[in-house]
């Protein structure tokens, strides 16, 4: 699931010009992926396009991800919630989560095939050395005396 997110991700990225970026390292960062894409100006212009048609879908599956995710932690919290409605609460929460990870991969497959084969292979590099350099980054659970291991 990860994967398919940091795919999404990357390649969404790559289609954003630096202009339409608000916080500069996120600019920087998309223009060096459009460059080691070697994206034309039409790509990119496609991929924009792509990404404004689909952004009040995805703001919208955002909201209701976080908004369910707010609902069954606050009913966590209290001890009487019964059982019944901490499973409708984290059903809810899992679908609208499955729900957004639909759609971004229909963006993403959208976005694919905008792509060369040349660039579909190099975005699949840059995505891996991403996932590569999340779980460096990633901590390592603590071992506690007496884990086995």
């Amino acid at each position: 699931m990860k994967s398919m997110l940091w795919s999404t991700l990357i390649v969404a990225l790559a289609a954003l010009s630096l202009a339409a970026q608000s916080a500069p390292d996120r600019g920087h960062r998309i223009e060096r992926i459009s460059q080691a894409l070697n994206l034309t100006e039409t790509q990119k212009t496609s991929i924009q396009a792509l990404r404004e048609k689909h952004r009040p879908d995805l703001v919208l599956r955002r909201d209701a991800v976080k908004h369910a995710r707010i609902d069954l932690h606050s009913a966590l919290q209290d001890p009487a919630t019964p059982d019944t409605l901490l499973r409708t609460l984290y059903d809810k929460a899992s679908s609208a989560q499955f729900d957004l990870i639909l759609a971004r991969r229909s963006v993403r497959r959208e976005v694919q095939a905008l792509l060369t084969p040349e660039q579909r292979a190099k975005a699949a590099e840059l995505r891996g050395m991403a996932r590569a350099r999340m779980l460096e980054r990633r901590p390592q659970p603590r071992r506690t005396p007496g884990m086995a291991g």
